[in-house]
């Protein structure tokens, strides 16, 4: 399975952490230039979305980065390819084997999240499809159905086929929503549904924060970049502290439980 990683060129050391990741793990992978959206004129960025109110820059150059990789896609022979963006770690040693066996059962009408959140209220309910079991890794990894899509987001380490690829680059180019857009894509029609993997094999790297522009006001953007400057010089008793609010963070929105 071609495994693609979504990388900003000037985010050299997100760049090495996933190629240290991939190649201890025996994956080939392509690297992916991501779309600088922040760089983005104000003509550019109008011409990439439909509804341009619906986005910030950086919001913008992240699904047209996943654009790119669907572009790739069509000039592949492989059936399935695995999209990752680089803030990712990959908990499971052998995701060599996961791959194998999606590449023989993945439905080619759905997305197979690897990574993903629970961002409604409640908890995220998983059901086990019969005898979707992935085996010959650490653990006994299952494909599920979740009880329903509205909620399901990320778009961090996820599987889709070449044929799906195309329907969401037509659909969605110029731009109408964004790269997690899963419900969109299913009520639309363009996938069947969205499967999981549960426990899930790759997770948040907490050394890196999101790049995408959440800030609201100068004095937020420069407090971002003073805490990723504190993570790439790993200060002392801030870097630690700062990964652990991060963990607390995301883990908030893992409220996901397998039904028996």
């Amino acid at each position: 399975m071609k495994v693609y990683v979504i990388n900003m060129k000037r985010s050299r050391n997100r760049r090495d952490a996933m190629v240290a990741q991939l190649e201890a793990l025996g994956i080939s992978y392509e690297i992916v230039e991501a779309v600088e959206g922040k760089a983005m004129s104000e003509e550019d960025f109008l011409k990439s979305t439909n509804t341009p109110q619906e986005f910030t820059r950086s919001q913008a150059g992240c699904a047209l980065s996943h654009n790119r990789v669907y572009e790739r896609m069509q000039n592949q022979a492989e059936p399935f390819a695995l999209v990752l963006e680089d803030d990712v770690l990959i908990t499971e040693k052998n995701l060599s084997a996961i791959l194998a066996a999606l590449d023989k059962i993945a439905n080619p009408r759905a997305i197979t999240l690897l990574t993903y959140f629970w961002c409604r209220e409640g908890q995220l309910e998983l059901t086990a499809q019969q005898g979707k079991i992935l085996k010959g890794a650490s653990d006994n990894y299952s494909i599920c159905t979740p009880a329903d899509i509205h909620g399901v987001g990320r778009a961090a380490a996820y599987i889709l086929s070449r044929e799906t690829a195309k329907k969401i680059l037509d659909y969605n180019t110029p731009l109408l929503c964004q790269a997690d857009s899963w419900i969109v894509y299913h009520m639309d029609g363009l996938i069947d549904t969205v499967d999981c993997v549960y426990p899930m094999p790759i997770t948040e790297n907490a050394d890196f924060g999101s790049e995408i522009g959440y800030t609201q006001n100068r004095l937020q953007e420069i407090g971002k970049k003073l805490v990723e400057k504190a993570m790439v010089w790993n200060i002392p008793l801030i870097a630690p502290a700062i990964k652990k609010r991060r963990m607390n963070y995301s883990n908030t929105y893992k409220n996901i439980v397998l039904k028996k």
